[in-house]
């Protein structure tokens, strides 16, 4: 899969590969620790019997280290294609359900979108047929039994991995290969989506479904497995829809037209009291910017306000407490909309401040911009 999520900072950064950084999510370690613990004590047991459990341990340890570099290579491919295409990408990101390369922006054209999904599974197809043809090798050469084990366990899970990669559920390699062809076919791109994206809530809710069989049929570990996959599939397919409306709702516009003029404003010499008095319980916003001589020279929000006594509310002003700019929430009004909301995810913040030629032009919220995705969604879905 080649989402957007988890961010490209999180976790360990654990090497570089090819000029693209590899990470890995603190969720891997989980997934890392239960196959090598299904493998050890259920799966080469079961292959295998009576071994030595160190024997078991080491495959267990082997068999995860082989999955860990599969994913990582399967990745690797995206992400070599996206960069031949121009598409800026952010290194790799290992994480409980397998593996994201990230990217900065969405391929431009059908072609690009195809050949950077499908070479993922393609790969893990042929490393899968990699190791079956190695099993041939060392069963006519009699190899050691416990690394035949192995080998026919990494066969298996890449092949696994490549055709359940190929089901045409968006986010999936197979749903972004569906819609390319969609895209390819109509030339709407927000058409194509939305199809891919409906066999993705198909595909979640049939594994959540599945799940709760296998739970209800005694495979505890499988069950639950199959249940957070399936709801983890069909929430990104959800999101993934909306991902790719709002980039064409707002497509390079710039905050300017979004941003509320005239906003509430605040100067220095005001007191906390009268701050709250007659404009936090008049207004009711939760920030306002504060001007002096008709300058911007900062911003003050509750969260400031709340660090202080509220006996000390009567003599601290708002020059004292307030955050001075620059800031992280100051923006120009020729930010696009697209900077300005994934600088909004990123904060955890729901309002910027909107500044032209230097000056307060006015404020952004997050509430505003997502009532205009609601609006045009409504208006696609009729």
């Amino acid at each position: 899969m080649d989402k957007k999520k988890p961010s490209a900072e999180a976790g360990i950064h654990l090497f570089k590969m090819l000029g693209f950084e590899v990470r890995m999510d603190w969720s891997w370690l989980f997934l890392a620790l239960l196959v090598t613990w299904t493998l050890a004590v259920g799966y080469f047991p079961a292959q295998l019997p009576d071994l030595q459990a160190s024997t078991y341990w080491l495959m267990g340890l082997l068999g995860t280290l082989g999955l860990f570099f599969s994913i990582i290579l399967h990745e690797l491919c995206h992400s070599l294609v996206g960069r031949a295409y121009g598409i800026p990408m952010d290194g790799i990101t290992l994480f409980i359900f397998g593996g994201i390369a990230h990217m900065r922006d969405m391929p431009s054209s059908p072609k690009s979108e195809f050949l950077m999904a499908v070479v993922g599974p393609l790969f893990s197809l042929g490393l899968a047929a990699f190791f079956f043809s190695l099993i041939q090798i060392g069963e006519e050469l009699n190899w050691y039994q416990p690394l035949l084990a192995v080998i026919t366990y990494l066969a298996a899970v890449n092949l696994v991995v490549g055709m359940f990669n190929l089901l045409p559920g968006f986010p999936l390699d197979g749903g972004r290969v569906f819609r390319s062809i969609l895209w390819w076919w109509k030339g709407d791109l927000i058409w194509a989506t939305n199809i891919a994206c409906k066999g993705g809530v198909v595909l979640g809710y049939s594994l959540i479904i599945f799940g709760i069989m296998h739970f209800f049929l005694g495979a505890l570990i499988s069950g639950v497995w199959l249940f957070l996959l399936g709801f983890f599939i069909e929430r990104l397919s959800r999101s993934s829809y909306e991902q790719v409306l709002i980039k064409q709702i707002f497509n390079n516009e710039t905050i300017e037209k979004y941003a509320k003029t005239n906003p509430v404003t605040v100067t220095e010499p005001l007191t906390l009291a009268e701050l709250m008095n007659n404009y936090f319980y008049r207004y009711y916003h939760k920030l306002y910017p504060v001007v002096q001589d008709d300058k911007l020279t900062g911003y003050i929000s509750l969260k400031e306000i709340k660090e202080i006594n509220q006996d000390n509310w009567r003599t601290i002003t708002v020059g004292e407490v307030m955050q001075r700019c620059p800031s992280d929430i100051v923006i120009e009004a020729d930010t696009t909309v697209i900077q300005a909301l994934q600088m909004m995810y990123a904060q955890n913040i729901s309002r910027m401040i909107v500044t032209k030629n230097g000056r307060l032009y006015g404020i952004l919220t997050l509430k505003d911009m997502m009532n205009v995705v609601s609006i045009r969604m409504t208006l696609e879905q009729t």
